[in-house]
């Protein structure tokens, strides 16, 4: 092997142990922050003054059923030495960030059932739809059950924006229940139904078997979105995952 052939393969073996363990070192992409305080449920300030939203999640608003859970168990980061993985900045010029500790948070805090999944990244779609039902379905933190839970079914139109339920139970009264998607868009049922009703999204006028949610915008993304259903309490009667 001459000079010239040694140098070109050693400098080939030079670059794939670099590039390799570049692709493989998930951790140059995080950065140690200190956090000096929380916001509420999804986000928290960090001592240099940065405002940062945990993505793939979204905790109750302020002064609704469950919306302390989550923000507790963040308080518990404050003064706290902690990795984040920035991805994206929102409207509100929040940087989006994952959260390790060094256990991943986001997903942490949908696994104790403190906040929803939304907006989910592509990779991680079966783990936080996976981690969502469990709390559901084991009546974790905000997910505690109706004793209506499984007496509603649903089918949902995304692209025609319509969604119909029906009911196999007798004596419920759905006044002042509450429907709403993976964001913060609620209807609230102002009167009662019987065995089946269709909620349209858009502008009308309500009939026996049909209710118009009024909506300026559409409510059920194409791609992927999940139903929530809510008794007057707030204890869940019913969900409805699409696109996961």
């Amino acid at each position: 092997m001459n000079k010239k052939t040694s140098f070109i393969i050693s400098l080939l073996l030079t670059l794939s142990v670099y590039f390799s363990s570049s692709y493989f070192d998930n951790s140059t992409d995080r950065e140690t922050i200190l956090v000096s305080r929380v916001i509420d449920g999804d986000t928290i300030k960090s001592q240099d003054g940065r405002s940062l939203r945990l993505l793939n999640i979204n905790s109750p608003e302020k002064n609704t059923p469950g919306s302390e859970k989550s923000t507790k168990f963040l308080k518990l980061l404050e003064n706290q030495t902690i990795e984040i993985e920035v991805l994206g900045i929102d409207k509100y010029q929040r940087e989006l960030v994952k959260i390790y500790t060094p256990e991943y948070l986001n997903l942490k805090i949908v696994e104790l059932g403190f906040a929803s999944k939304y907006l989910v990244q592509e990779s991680e779609l079966t783990n936080f739809a996976k981690a969502e039902e469990s709390a559901i379905q084991n009546s974790q933190g905000i997910w505690i059950k109706s004793p209506f839970f499984d007496c509603i079914t649903s089918e949902i139109n995304e692209k025609e924006e319509f969604v119909q339920l029906h009911n196999s139970c007798e004596g419920i009264n759905f006044k002042d229940w509450f429907l709403k998607d993976e964001s913060r868009k609620v209807y609230k049922f102002k009167n009662t139904w019987n065995k089946e009703v269709i909620i349209y999204s858009i502008k009308g006028e309500d009939a026996e078997k049909e209710i118009y949610w009024n909506s300026e915008t559409n409510i059920w993304n194409n791609d992927r979105d999940t139903l929530y259903l809510f008794d007057n309490e707030g204890k869940i009667v019913h969900y409805h995952i699409y696109g996961y």
